[in-house]
């Protein structure tokens, strides 16, 4: 028997051993160019696997293939790939980024990987002009006394105006569940009716005035949809309606979940315009959608303001024929959602289904594969004992 067990010995250690042996080897390197950007990575051992941008692992212009030495990269061109943009005003510039997934088996996603959020910063600078003026008179003594005081009382009036700067407000986009006061939700079906809401936040009270426009929805693979125009007007009522504004910094709707056809992500992408009020009031350019026929110029004489992008977290729609769509599947999926650092395992109601992360998945299989291991163990001693004691008999 005792050649039976050396099987089984080996057999164990290859059900644990099927781990592949390589990882990253200390923090990526990002290269931030002018129109690209460049991840490079160190590996543990010789790289056989890929790079690739999250969903266009099938665009070859947007994956790398395995170098088998000891790096991977991979070289992002900002018109590719879906890189996506977000404008900031403190500090002033513009955020591109790009989700990189690194896989080091050849042909499958395995729990070794790794997928990193790379973003590059560029800052917006101001170019100040100057011109030298020279000024020919008869009576320069006069004229140059004249001419430093000007400059004097110019100089004191711009430096009292520039001290007394305001804070940008700081805004955000979300999906809520149950309305204004509801949970972010990362899991919908469609149909399910949730919240749209923006709100942006500032120190200066009465001072500013927002206005949401320019929202799509894509699907993270290229294709996007326009629900807000340019003057924050929708373009479809049946997906996305006239924004109702309570405050002057805040915007809310609400809307039927839908989703891209076999597609099972969606992403929405807004922009805000702060503006300052007028009289007291905010006038938005929104406020005129009814009358699509007023005149290009009135318009856009309201335009002028900053823009921040807004972006709300990723929504995982369900489809209705899911068997695990239910409405309190899905509310006991987004309260795990919520902790997602600490959630190891989610049990569907329906008693079914079961997900597991990676790491629990890992440990689920060890310890299957050590009590087979340990009851095969005490069969052959049992099955030897009884043997012991029949060959005495």
């Amino acid at each position: 028997m005792l050649p039976t067990v050396t099987f089984l010995s080996l057999m164990a250690g290859m059900a644990f051993g099927m781990v592949i042996d390589n990882e990253i080897v200390g923090d990526p390197e990002v290269d931030c160019g002018v129109d690209v950007m460049h991840v490079k990575f160190k590996t543990k051992n010789p790289f056989e696997g890929h790079v690739y941008v999250k969903g266009h692992y099938d665009t070859p212009s947007c994956r790398s293939n395995a170098s088998n030495n000891h790096t991977a990269g991979l070289t992002i061109a900002y018109s590719q790939c879906d890189v996506r943009r977000q404008r900031t005003t403190s500090p002033s510039g513009v955020y591109l980024s790009a989700i990189v997934v690194v896989t080091f088996h050849p042909m499958f996603v395995t729990m070794v990987d790794r997928a990193y959020n790379v973003k590059c910063f560029y800052m917006a600078t101001d170019k100040v002009v100057s011109s030298n003026l020279e000024v020919r008179s008869d009576h320069l003594g006069i004229y140059h006394y004249s001419k430093a005081v000007t400059s004097f009382l110019l100089s004191t009036l711009a430096t009292e105006l520039i001290t007394q700067n305001v804070q940008m407000p700081e805004c955000k986009y979300e999906v809520l569940s149950d309305g204004p006061t509801g949970q972010p939700i990362k899991y919908a079906t469609v149909g399910q009716q949730v919240y749209h809401k923006w709100s942006c936040s500032s120190e200066a009270v009465d001072v500013y005035c927002m206005t949401v426009h320019t929202c799509s929805v894509e699907d993270g693979q290229g294709r996007r949809v326009l629900l807000l125009d340019e003057n924050g007007c929708p373009q479809d009522k049946y997906l996305m309606a006239n924004l109702n504004y309570p405050t002057d910094l805040a915007a809310q709707v609400d809307s039927m979940v839908f989703k891209f056809a076999d597609k099972p992500s969606l992403f929405f992408q807004c922009q805000i315009r702060l503006t300052l009020k007028t009289d007291g009031q905010c006038k938005r350019t929104s406020d005129e959608c009814h009358s699509l026929k007023r005149l290009k110029r009135e318009v856009s004489s309201k335009k002028k303001g900053e823009n921040i992008d807004v972006f709300s977290d990723t929504l995982v729609v369900l489809d209705v024929d899911d068997g695990y769509a239910s409405l309190s599947d899905l509310k006991r999926l987004q309260s795990l959602a919520r902790h997602d650092g600490k959630r190891d395992m989610v049990i569907f109601e329906d008693g079914q289904s079961v997900c597991l992360s990676s790491v629990s998945f890992g440990i689920l299989v060890a310890i299957i594969g050590l009590l087979l291991l340990t009851s095969l163990m005490a069969s052959v001693i049992v099955c030897l004992r009884f043997g012991k004691r029949y060959a005495k008999h």
